[in-house]
């Protein structure tokens, strides 16, 4: 009887979970799809993070920049200016220099000025340019001691010397023990201009110009302070043009300081092709306006494509000069 028992408990349970299963089924079969499910979702406020990037980065490319550039082109061509003289006047420095009447810029010569910048920092690289011992001009920095020796050696290679001054850029660096600043008064700017000539005093140097320095030679007043040193030494201003908005020019020709700009830089990049191609534009600037500046710096690329350069750049009707010498200040 018990065992009949046991049996008839176990069969009522298995039909019981078998009932529930199917009732479960039959409900799942018959009740309507849903088809406006909606995932749940949940907000969460995390606060914006603060990236605070260099000012510097994006300087030249402001909102203001780019809509003053705008309203410059707009003025030129209303005035019916070419868009390749509008670059022309943007991205070639003047072709008007403040000079003598003898000054060598319109007789159909073909004349071409080399500077080697930055000279003194590295004597093996200042040797090597020395070495190439042709009538070039080399723009020392001027840190201490004074690098009289080196000087005198590339002025005995041909070579004619300026100073490298310098300046203050919109990205705050220091350059040199000194660095110009626009922050510096009247006395200050001139103390240290004395006191950098005075470094190589006896070196009979020409002129100068500027290391850097796009803040700088933006503030008019700043280049008057040095103008007036350069005006006293009978010196002229070679501007590197470091930026578009320099004063160098106006305060120049206030002064009545001889000027000239800058129209290639070689070695932007320290590649021998790039530098040579940049050679070759400057030939063909000296070819269209009948002179050429050009700046490098004592690189071991910029070194190998002078040299090679330099070979044949006469007998292809170009002629090295001195900066000097297309102003004869």
């Amino acid at each position: 009887m018990k065992t009949v028992s046991k049996w008839l408990i176990l069969t009522y349970i298995l039909a019981a979970i078998v009932v529930v299963e199917c009732g479960i089924v039959i409900y799942d079969w018959l009740r309507p799809v849903k088809t406006d499910f909606v995932l749940a979702t949940a907000e969460v406020d995390v606060p914006a993070r603060e990236v605070k990037i260099p000012p510097q980065l994006f300087e030249e490319h402001s909102a203001q920049k780019i809509a003053d550039e705008l309203d410059e082109f707009i003025a030129a061509r209303k005035q019916n200016k070419s868009l390749i003289d509008i670059l022309a006047d943007e991205y070639l420095p003047e072709r008007k220099v403040q000079t003598s009447e003898k000054a060598i810029t319109n007789d159909g010569k073909k004349y071409i000025a080399v500077v080697i910048d930055d000279m003194g920092v590295s004597p093996q690289l200042t040797k090597e340019i020395i070495n190439l011992k042709k009538p070039l001009t080399a723009s020392f920095l001027p840190y201490k001691p004074a690098n009289m020796k080196q000087v005198e050696q590339a002025k005995e290679a041909g070579f004619e010397v300026m100073l490298h001054v310098p300046m203050m850029p919109h990205h705050r660096a220091s350059l040199a023990p000194v660095t110009l600043a626009t922050e510096m008064n009247k006395e200050e700017v001139q103390k240290h201009m004395r006191d950098f000539l005075a470094y190589y005093d006896g070196a009979e140097m020409r002129g100068a110009n500027n290391h850097m320095g796009s803040e700088f030679t933006e503030n008019a007043q700043s280049m008057a302070y040095i103008m007036e040193v350069l005006k006293e030494n009978n010196m002229f201003f070679l501007d590197s043009k470091t930026t578009g908005k320099s004063a160098g020019k106006q305060m120049a020709e206030q002064y009545e300081v001889p000027y000239i700009a800058r129209d290639v830089f070689l070695d932007n990049q320290n590649s021998y092709e790039y530098i040579m191609e940049q050679l070759r534009q400057a030939e063909k600037i000296a070819t269209k306006y009948g002179h050429a500046v050009v700046i490098g710096h004592p690189h071991n690329q910029t070194v190998q494509a002078l040299n090679d350069w330099l070979k044949d750049v006469e007998s292809r009707g170009f002629i090295l000069v001195h900066i000097s010498d297309l102003l004869n200040p």
